[in-house]
């Protein structure tokens, strides 16, 4: 049964969903009466553009790293030529054998800093910003990447090139000057691969980073890097700042990754602290790894982008918190870790859940040291029961844009970022809503129109492509229950974030926090579409982070990533996204779409 056809059932069967019927609700929306209705019967709307119900926001704030090396930037001299200039970047790598020397910076992580590390900071920091920094990206048209001769292509999209970006906030998001550095993760720890083939010696052009799309939680009052690999890895890491306590015993005490890795052994395990040298920002921010990463392999080999989220011990209050990792969202997957402790499996074993049994696959590959070291579980996995339908319907759902089931948008969602917790008061405006009667955690979650093979085929028209655009994303609200086995209450429907607003001479409005990036204007040469309508927002907005304010527990933040290409943070209070997830049909839009 499709959407359409749950609604028009509910609507026909429920006095209490009557006023939800995707055919008769207008009747009530209009008091019966043919005014303001359109001709031939059709209603104005009653199906939400995606760029017009995204949750209103203020504070909006732009990032730039100016720890980035100026000759590592994209000159915007080259925008209007970029295919040359890729072109160019690719000779010279090839003839270094290198990756293209070239960076941007996207889809931000944040977390408030914890009190116990405030300490060893300058007092003004309040956030910890991550960024990913690398060569990949999709800042210009798709056209501009067709186009590309298909070695240079590759080294734009697979490098292994994938650097870890953080910086200080104070409390209104500004970075603080001389605490912002990139770090190279995977090089210190001995875990990058070899660009050199195994079979012919000769420099492999494309290849995948060890690492990629960094984020940060705060569990237990600590601060956990995130990253992607196989599946997810994590690890725990603690900052200071140069000038804040001894400095001599901090070098003295602390060996370099380098070190501390070396001592660890082709095993690669190692359980103490290690300093991460800055590539670029000089050494005022400190950052320490505190041991070596573990997997979290509860999502089999797909398994990315994890929350990572935690709760007061159900059983003993006086305990640590217990900590979860969001495996999926649709279904609702939830498996409870321990994420400093590990089982040591075999390398066999990882390849076991690499490849399908009985394909007799192998590899030598370092970073299969972190993955043999596999996250401790508590327990199974959780799996909720039915997700509830969307609290409103956006242009996808309509008939007449996708009948049946070729609608774009399927109802799997992916993370995303989460969670921030609701109180029963929040949930109910105070008392004025009814909306739910105890706590819940919100989250965010996205959904694409994935390529399918179909896209690359010769025989299927143009048209068909042009019409369901792939690799388009949007995002939703999510509310479940703060317990095991973690159902979800209430999800909102389809949104997407705009873009930042177009500076004059190097210069951000003043409706715009944070430092000018020249990417911020080439996010527009891609731009959300579906059924050849175009949407004021990028065509890829991924949301990385979702935290509360800090300091003010009305207001939430969120971070996200534009078409892979720049980063930027919005303030959006939480009755906001109670109205997203309730909505009050008599507040529906009816603009004309």
């Amino acid at each position: 049964m499709t959407l359409l056809d749950a609604a028009k059932k509910l609507g026909n069967e429920s006095e209490t969903c009557k006023l939800c019927h995707p055919v008769h609700c207008w009747e009530h929306y209009f008091n019966n009466s043919t005014q303001n209705y359109g001709s031939a019967g059709h209603h104005q709307s009653k199906y939400w553009r995606f760029d017009r119900s995204n949750p209103k926001f203020t504070n909006p704030t732009t990032f730039t790293l100016p720890s980035i090396p100026s000759k590592l930037r994209i000159p915007p001299s080259r925008f209007q030529n970029i295919g040359a200039y890729f072109q160019e970047k690719y000779e010279s790598s090839k003839a270094n054998n290198a990756s293209m020397d070239y960076l941007v910076e996207y889809n931000p992580g944040l977390v408030a800093i914890p009190t116990k590390m405030k300490q060893d900071l300058p007092k003004d920091a309040i956030y910890l910003l991550s960024l990913r920094v690398t060569p990949a990206n999709n800042c210009f048209s798709t056209k501009v990447y067709a186009d590309l001769p298909q070695e240079v292509w590759n080294s734009v999209y697979y490098t292994n090139t994938n650097y870890l970006g953080l910086a200080l906030l104070d409390e209104k998001y500004q970075m603080i000057p001389g605490y912002d550095v990139v770090i190279e993760v995977d090089v210190p720890m001995d875990l990058k691969r070899d660009t050199l083939s195994k079979r012919t010696g000769a420099h492999v052009e494309a290849m995948s980073p060890t690492f990629m799309d960094y984020r940060i939680f705060v569990l237990n009052n600590e601060i956990y890097l995130h990253a992607n690999a196989d599946t997810v890895v994590v690890n725990r890491l603690s900052l200071r700042a140069k000038g804040f306590g001894d400095d001599d015993a901090y070098v003295k005490n602390t060996g370099t990754c380098v070190e501390v890795a070396a001592e660890g052994g082709a095993q690669g395990n190692w359980e103490k602290p290690c300093r991460l040298d800055n590539l670029y920002g000089g050494d005022n921010l400190q950052v320490m790894l505190m041991r070596q990463f573990n997997t979290i392999w509860s999502g089999g080999i797909n398994g990315k982008n994890y929350a990572l989220f935690s709760l007061p011990n159900a059983t003993h209050p006086d305990a640590p918190d217990s900590v979860y990792a969001e495996i999926d969202i649709f279904p609702h997957h939830v498996q409870q870790i321990l994420p400093d402790e590990f089982d040591q499996i075999s390398k066999f074993q990882v390849f076991g859940k690499l490849w399908k049994e009985g394909t007799h696959k192998s590899r030598h590959f370092k970073m299969d040291r972190v993955n043999m070291r596999s996250v401790k579980e508590v327990g199974n996995t959780t799996e909720s029961g039915n997700v509830p339908l969307p609290s409103f319907s956006t242009m996808d759902a309509h008939e007449d844009w996708f009948p049946g089931d070729d609608a774009p948008f399927k109802e799997s969602a992916h993370g995303g970022a989460c969670c921030v917790s609701f109180s029963a008061n929040e949930l109910n405006l105070g008392g004025t809503k009814s909306n739910h009667h105890e706590s819940l955690l919100v989250g965010i979650g996205h959904t694409k129109v994935s390529w399918k093979p179909w896209y690359s085929k010769k025989n299927v028209p143009q048209e068909q492509k042009d019409r369901k655009p792939h690799t388009h994303y949007v995002s939703l609200f999510y509310a479940f229950d703060p317990y095991p086995p973690f159902q979800i209450r209430a999800r909102s429907g389809y949104f997407c974030l705009g873009h930042a607003p177009l500076a004059t001479d190097n210069k951000l409005p003043p409706t715009e926090g944070g430092i000018f990036n020249p990417h911020s204007v080439l996010t527009r040469n891609r731009m959300l579409q579906q059924n050849k309508i175009t949407f004021d927002c990028p065509q890829v907005h991924y949301i990385s982070a979702y935290i509360e304010k800090a300091g003010d527990p009305s207001k939430t933040i969120i971070g996200y990533g534009l078409n892979d290409c720049t980063g930027r943070l919005v303030e959006v209070e939480k009755r906001e996204i109670v109205r997203l997830l309730y909505p009050d049909p008599m507040d529906m839009n009816f603009d004309v779409t």
